[in-house]
């Protein structure tokens, strides 16, 4: 572990340079905040700060860390962005360092100090961000759980003011196919919904299902809690209004039989993972190593078909992690060759999915 005594025994020699040095510090400072564009407190309030600051810090009389993280905390916290700019003038001044140690013939070892020194400055710059950071992260993640219970509350107290004669509609997706339903809320109790199945044999425990009403903005998300087949009854856990993006989607999706293997390349990088879902404008893959891989990127994919193989140029469109490893869509546009050898694998995976759901209702 580095001692700041060592490091500022070592730079004391050139006390001077750094006395020296502080209107040198102002002015980069000031060049930076104008080049980043920083939201800024009043010129007057800037100054004082870098003042501050470089007191603090090079004056070499005391720990400055826990103040430097309190002070970068606190700009954090007012969306005071300047982050960048102290980092920019500490290397700036590392730089004019370098220079003045040449120019006076000066021990190597004292550049390796003040780098050493200027590293846990930022270093503990970043800590005071990062804390913000997982705070706002926690706020978010509490909001979002507010409006999540609010929107179930609302959910619930529709399904419950449902009369028993009405009509609902119970959405199921089965391997990628939708499997849709007419339906009844047959009571509300413990906040757990009752409704009538059709005599599709694929409500298990542990899935998610969709509650449509002319009357809802969007469906209801809930899940199977319990299931009854000879009364043809399911126990619902309300989850809350979920928007579906599978009913925006322009081709329809299906998951494969048997697996297959998905190549993936862009650059010097490539990695095989297996195939989610299918469609005729896009591909689900399961992958463990996603590189750096974001939303936008293009990459180069391939895999085979029972009737033929594709290679295409394909855009992400997401990267979500799932369970230990990670999901990733990519979108394409296929040539008429390549689309008719996967809208035949579609169609022949949508019918066998259909027989699947055929013999489940027998």
């Amino acid at each position: 572990m580095i001692e700041l005594r060592d490091l500022w025994k070592d730079l004391s020699e050139d006390a001077s340079f750094f006395v020296n040095y502080k209107d040198r510090f102002r002015e980069n400072f000031l060049r930076f905040v104008d080049e980043e564009k920083s939201k800024l407190i009043s010129l007057p309030g800037i100054n004082t700060l870098i003042d501050r600051l470089y007191l603090l810090l090079f004056s070499f009389r005391k720990d400055p860390t826990q103040e430097l993280f309190s002070i970068s905390y606190t700009l954090a916290k007012n969306e005071i962005d300047l982050k960048k700019v102290i980092e920019k003038s500490f290397l700036a001044l590392l730089k004019d360092y370098i220079d003045h140690t040449i120019s006076e013939r000066g021990d190597h070892k004292k550049v390796k100090s003040l780098i050493d020194l200027i590293d846990t400055y930022i270093s503990t710059i970043e800590d005071a961000h990062l804390k913000y950071v997982e705070e706002l992260r926690q706020e978010v993640k509490e909001k979002g759980a507010a409006i999540e219970e609010s929107e179930r509350r609302i959910a619930l107290e529709f399904l419950q003011k449902i009369k028993e004669k009405d009509e609902i509609g119970l959405l199921v997706y089965y391997k990628g196919i939708p499997i849709a339903c007419s339906s009844r809320i047959l009571g509300v109790v413990d906040e757990l919904v009752r409704t009538s199945i059709c005599e599709v044999n694929i409500f298990d425990p542990g899935t998610e299902i969709y509650i449509k009403h002319p009357n809802l903005p969007k469906p209801i998300a809930a899940e199977v809690r319990e299931r009854d087949l000879n009364k043809k009854e399911v126990l619902l856990e309300v989850i809350g209004f979920k928007d579906l993006p599978q009913e925006r989607r322009k081709y329809l999706r299906v998951l494969p039989q048997d697996t297959v293997k998905i190549n993936l390349s862009r650059g010097g990088w490539s990695t095989e993972g297996t195939m989610a879902d299918i469609s005729v404008g896009g591909i689900g893959v399961y992958v463990e190593d996603r590189d750096d891989l974001k939303e936008g990127d293009v990459v180069e994919v391939s895999f085979t078909l029972p009737k033929g193989k594709i290679e295409t140029e394909a855009s992400v469109r997401y990267v979500l992690p799932h369970e230990k490893i990670y999901r990733i869509g990519l979108q394409y546009n296929l040539d008429i060759p390549k689309e008719e050898i996967v809208s035949d694998y579609v169609m022949e995976r949508q019918f066998e999915i259909l027989r699947e759901l055929k013999g489940l209702r027998r």
